[in-house]
């Protein structure tokens, strides 16, 4: 557990980096609509800041990393969703980036199940 947790410790912090410099940004571009700027401005940095709490933070109860996971997955839904629309041309943007804002997120559900597991083996 605690190889996954190094990687992804180090994985969160730049990944919210990373979202909180596209979230100014995004803040201040032109184009994009309602959908799209909470998705970047809110639902980003929301989720980037669950990572690091599941990280940095990780004695939780069941239910509290049960919403975690919950909020994490709804980002990777809408992620996926946002770039397939925009591969299929439906919506402008590059998908890939849209895609890749979903990997550390989807990792984080990976690090949730296995943080809820790791708790459940030392109650027993």
């Amino acid at each position: 557990m605690t190889v996954f947790r190094a990687l992804v410790s180090v994985l969160a912090v730049v990944h919210a980096a990373f979202v909180g410099l596209t979230a100014m940004v995004g803040a201040f571009a032109n184009g994009g609509d309602v959908w799209q700027r909470f998705l970047l401005i809110l639902l980003h940095p929301a989720a980037a800041a669950v990572v690091l709490l599941l990280v940095f933070r990780p004695q939780r109860s069941t239910k509290t990393i049960l919403a975690m996971a919950a909020l994490l997955a709804v980002t990777v839904m809408a992620d996926l969703g946002l770039a397939r629309m925009m591969a299929a041309g439906r919506v402008l943007g590059d998908w890939g980036l849209a895609a890749a804002f979903a990997v550390v997120p989807a990792i984080g559900i990976v690090y949730a199940w296995a943080r809820l597991r790791f708790q459940a083996r030392r109650t027993q």
